[in-house]
């Protein structure tokens, strides 16, 4: 096949249907230069903002219900305690689907602004926990509070709980309203 040579405006208008523009060659090290100096410039205008933490927890958090224990050395929960609460959510007809139980043991310094915007709760059972270790004012024991759009419950240990029948049933007219 031969090669097809038009150098006629008029034929070249038909073989070439898209606008050509011609522009003048730009100087790339300037344009470099300019870039480097102006994210510079950003850099030093504002700060990159801190990481945000991350927490190791169980369950799925699928209805932002946080349940936070206290257990050094164990990951989440002693196994016995675990069984007893995964009981008690199923008498809520909840599963730990539903919740995020997170053991502050694991994550000591861990404030509630920071539990708020990870697992963006809009509950939280505080087990056994001073309110004051995450920044809360003194709550009430057993009665549900309110504090920045969070509700709140502060009630007994959970390993103590286990071992007084009481305070099981305190606990409990209280969570299944909760």
């Amino acid at each position: 096949m031969s090669g097809l040579k038009a150098t006629h405006p008029v034929s070249l208008q038909y073989l070439m249907t898209e606008e050509l523009y011609l522009i003048d060659p730009i100087d790339l090290e300037a344009v470099k230069d300019v870039s480097q100096t102006n994210i510079r410039e950003s850099q030093a205008e504002s700060p990159a903002p801190p990481p945000q933490p991350s927490f190791d927890y169980l369950g799925e958090n699928n209805k932002y219900f946080l349940l936070l224990v206290d257990y050094p050395g164990h990951q989440v929960m002693a196994p016995k305690e675990l069984e007893a609460l995964q009981s008690i959510l199923t008498a809520k007809k909840m599963s730990l689907g539903d919740v995020a139980v997170m053991n502050v043991a694991t994550n000591p310094a861990a404030s509630l602004q920071q539990l708020k915007t990870f697992f963006a709760c809009s509950k939280v059972v505080l087990f056994g926990l001073n309110p004051e270790r995450f920044g809360l004012p003194a709550l009430s024991p057993n009665k549900i509070s309110e504090h920045e759009g969070i509700q709140l419950l502060n009630t007994f240990n959970f390993s103590e709980m286990l071992n007084d029948v009481e305070k099981k049933k305190i606990f409990w007219n209280v969570m299944k309203g909760f």
